[in-house]
């Protein structure tokens, strides 16, 4: 612990108290900038757990809660790739080098209902990390609503006792509230009713008006207010977080003095809108100092893209993308301008070439020129689309020409390039969408759960596939489907659906955004199937099962007990494989079972009961003594279900437990090694699989 104090003194960073609290990571990122988030992120929950202490309950960290935001923008991609996808790669990532002793909760927001500000669920309840189970939550979480955080909050601070316990809360989101609460009359009353709590914020690209709305949580409380713009920020921002959620509140040092000595810049006189430069700088660097670039008549207090001066001179900062006179300023705490320096930012411009026209949904080939900064990329919008917007894209870093994805829409449209940083469109040129030749045909009936080959003719562009839904399934949706690339003749097999209906239809769906392309009727005819077998057999036994029914792709003939839920399944035959009548292995448990002829998807098409005994054994002849080493007969009467064995083990060994073992299938002429070592042991009759004993008999091994 002393070691941490001692780099925490050192350090230049924004000021923090306190360890227990809810840390508050805000995501509205530019798409090139989340992953650098994801290691950050997966580095801020870890740390929590860091400096294990042998300090009392309320000296500790606490129980921690995540909270994840699920409101529709965490669709919003970044590198091709969903908010939503990195953040549940994140916490696989996390969960993979958690410290076991955490106790840590899961809650998401959003994910149930579009426009329900009630849409909030403690999906796990914090306590030592299933990570199985905890995974599979994250994995189900489906962005849908909307952002009611306030609320979040104040549910996670309720569940977690602040009035009682030390506790943490992380909150991953990408958006302000949305719910019509105030965070900050929440504010007040946490740090009235927490014994050791706080509210960390981290927000990630949002202005100075913006990050004030809810800066009081951190204020409030006492906790941590930082911003981040972007990979390095961020990741500063992070390191601060993580070190102030890792130490007990009675533990934390106090507050530095702030120096507000001059600080000296040292800036290029111009710099492209848009470019990252270095600016070289003498200053008190105290936690928390930043160099920002901003308008130079903007106020003081007010920033712009920044950089902290922990990391030493020279900084690098990234220009605005508006062209005009600004100003390099040395920020302290509490917005306090400690020095600045003029800086011109001059105009960039760029060139598209791209063809007039594109069929829906292909790729388009665009020769551009331009500034190539951080994050600008190629896209193609509908005529007039706001700024900013964006439908499929590629990076400039990519190189020129550029291959984008036209949209699947016919209509007028515009090829842009447009900027990383606020997204800003430098230069346009028109394009006109045409249709794409799309077809698709198939069978006009169909039995249901079969396979069906479809005929296709489109584009045949990456995501592309065929499916068969309810005609009036809402657009994206499918259920078995097959991809169109990986088609060479026009043709894709896939299975159907195991419900029944006339109102079905295959489709032809776009992978870019779920639009239906194409379509064709097909009628799903129901099918039947019977099973029998004998009235009562062995537990652990083979029976022969005669069936009728289809022999589709994975259906299947089982033995359960009677109560099992639909689905499960012991041992089976695939009916495709197999003809009537065919065998199969019942569970080895006595009871009501039932025969069960199953679908590809679990679900029962047919069922018959059947009575499983009870399985009984006994040894009729075992030697009282055998010699160490030696080899030895029994004799038995059993079931002699396949895989079923005599062992010989010591008498306290657990049942399953095994030395030399013979199969009784083979029969009684068969040799069972004795021990070496001499003593009291036990011969067992062992079923397979549940290893249940049915018989046993002492012998003693004696030295020969």
């Amino acid at each position: 612990m002393c070691r941490f104090l001692t780099k925490f003194l050192n350090r230049g960073d924004v000021p923090f108290v306190g360890v227990c609290g809810i840390l508050f990571v805000k995501f509205r990122i530019p798409m090139f900038k989340l992953f650098s988030t994801c290691a950050g992120l997966a580095a801020l929950v870890a740390g929590i757990s860091c400096f294990p202490t042998n300090t009392s309950a309320q000296e500790s960290p606490g129980k921690t809660i995540i909270i994840l935001d699920a409101s529709g923008s965490m669709w919003g991609q970044i590198d091709g790739q969903p908010k939503i996808e990195i953040a549940r790669n994140v916490i696989g990532e996390l969960l993979n080098d958690l410290d076991p002793n955490i106790e840590l909760g899961l809650m998401a927001y959003g994910h149930r209902e579009k426009g329900n500000c009630d849409d909030i669920e403690l999906l796990v309840p914090p306590g030592k990390v299933d990570r199985g189970v905890f995974q599979e939550k994250v994995m189900s979480i489906i962005p849908k609503g909307k952002t009611p955080l306030t609320d979040a909050v104040e549910q996670a601070s309720n569940y977690l006792q602040i009035e009682e316990n030390a506790a943490n809360v992380i909150l991953v989101s990408d958006g302000l509230e949305t719910c019509d609460r105030d965070p900050c009359v929440l504010a007040a009353e946490l740090a009235s009713k927490g014994i050791a709590f706080r509210t960390h914020i981290v927000a990630f690209d949002l202005t100075a008006e913006e990050s004030a709305s809810f800066r009081c949580l951190a204020d409030e409380t006492g906790g941590t207010f930082l911003q981040a713009q972007d990979a390095s920020t961020l990741k500063d921002a992070l390191e601060i977080a993580v070190e102030a959620s890792s130490v007990a509140k009675a533990d934390m040092p106090a507050k530095p003095e702030v120096k507000l000595d001059p600080a000296t810049l040292n800036a290029p006189e111009s710099v492209p809108a848009g470019s990252v430069f270095e600016v070289t700088w003498e200053g008190p660097n105290n936690r928390g100092d930043y160099l920002t670039v901003v308008d130079k008549e903007a106020d003081d207090g007010k920033y712009g893209n920044y950089a902290y001066t922990r990391n030493g001179s020279p900084s690098k900062l990234t220009a605005p993308v508006d062209p005009g006179l600004c100003e390099v300023r040395y920020m302290a705490d509490g917005g306090k301008v400690l020095g600045r320096v003029d800086i011109q930012v001059t105009k960039t411009e760029g060139t598209l070439k791209a063809p007039s026209e594109a069929v829906a949904g292909s790729s388009v080939s665009v020769e551009w020129e331009g500034p190539n900064n951080k994050g600008d990329y190629i896209t193609i919008v509908a005529k007039g689309a706001d700024e900013g917007a964006y439908r499929a894209y590629a990076y400039t870093a990519n190189g020129s020409p550029a291959k984008v994805r036209a949209l699947p829409d016919a209509g007028e449209a515009e090829v842009r390039y447009v900027t990383g940083q606020g997204g800003k469109t430098l230069v346009s040129v028109p394009i006109t969408i045409t249709e794409a030749d799309v077809v698709v045909s198939g069978p006009e009936t169909i039995d249901a759960g079969d396979e069906l080959t479809v005929d296709w003719k489109g584009p045949g562009n990456q995501g592309d596939y065929i499916t068969i839904v309810k005609a009036d399934a809402e657009e994206g949706k499918y259920n078995s489907y097959a991809y169109t690339k990986n088609s060479d003749d026009g043709k894709v097999t896939f299975t159907g659906v195991e419900e029944a209906g006339e109102d079905y239809e295959i489709r032809y769906v776009e992978g870019q955004e779920g639009k239906t392309l194409a379509s064709a009727p097909i009628i799903v005819l129901p099918v039947s199937a019977s099973v029998s077998g004998p009235e009562s057999a062995v537990a652990g036994s083979e029976i022969e099962v005669e069936w009728i029914g289809p022999k589709f792709k994975g259906y299947y003939v089982t033995v359960v007990e009677k109560s099992a839920e639909i689905g499960k399944y012991e041992r089976y035959f695939y009916t495709r494989n197999e003809e009537s009548p065919a065998k199969v292995e019942i569970p080895q448990i006595a009871g009501e079972g039932e025969i069960r002829f199953m679908t590809a998807k679990g679900n029962v098409l047919a069922s018959a009961p059947i009575q499983i005994t009870e399985a009984t054994a006994a040894f009729t002849k075992v030697p009282e003594k055998v010699a160490a080493g030696g080899k030895f007969r029994v004799e038995w009467e059993g079931p002699d279900n396949k895989q079923d064995f005599i062992t010989i083990v010591l008498p306290d060994a657990e049942d399953g437990k095994y030395n030399d073992y013979i199969y009784t299938h083979n029969g009684p002429d068969q040799d069972l090694s004795a021990p070496d070592e001499p003593g009291i042991y036990e011969v067992r009759y062992v079923t397979s699989r549940k290893n249940f004993v049915l018989a046993r008999k002492k012998v003693e091994v004696v030295a020969e």
